[in-house]
């Protein structure tokens, strides 16, 4: 069923530029480049870095396809050991244009991301079960995984223009990395 969603909303993508081709050629389509904060679950926070070309598919509807990159890292169970989260995603999104003028626009959608990642994560192991506090008891195994994953997300971003071809924005998204990450940032646009 995810396949078939997938296929259905690349196929939409595409058809609808191919159609909506001398409305895209007429200076639409655009470039953007962004950085964002990303937090993970509790103790896992970094950044990442995504380029996208994005495209009208009417008045208000935006598609896009980018890749991002996303490294997050930290201490959420124990000291001893820096889990971390290294992923790669390519993006299919589509945004609805909720208000927008000459100057600006305020768009809000939906993501479906591919990630390819690297995880280190720690669990405990209780050596023993004694009264004493659990933490004392436990050593602490370092799981390193590899794999891949896709999933739905949700996105939100503003953006203004400040010449013809020259915009910047902010962006808030709910995205798959290794698990739904939150990520905000800004980012700039050349338009052509």
């Amino acid at each position: 069923m995810k396949k078939l969603i997938v296929l259905l909303l690349i196929a939409v993508t595409f058809g609808a530029k191919a159609q909506l081709g001398d409305y895209i050629e007429s200076g639409r389509g655009s470039l953007k480049a962004g950085a964002a904060y990303v937090h993970d679950f509790p103790g896992l926070h970094g950044l990442a870095f995504y380029g996208e070309y994005s495209f009208p598919l009417n008045e208000w509807l935006q598609g896009g396809m980018g890749v991002k990159n996303v490294e997050t890292s930290g201490f959420p169970r124990t000291a001893s050991v820096n889990e971390y989260t290294k992923a790669t995603t390519l993006d299919f999104s589509l945004l609805f244009a909720a208000y927008h003028n000459d100057n600006s626009a305020l768009r809000i959608g939906a993501v479906y991301s591919f990630s390819f990642y690297n995880i280190r994560r720690s669990y405990p192991v209780y050596e023993s079960h004694t009264t004493s506090p659990a933490t004392e008891n436990a050593t602490w195994q370092v799981q390193d995984t590899k794999s891949r994953i896709s999933g739905f997300g949700l996105i939100g971003e503003y953006e203004y223009y400040f010449q013809n071809n020259l915009s910047v924005g902010a962006r808030v998204s709910l995205c798959k990395v290794y698990d739904h990450v939150l990520m905000g940032g800004p980012f700039a646009a050349v338009r052509f």
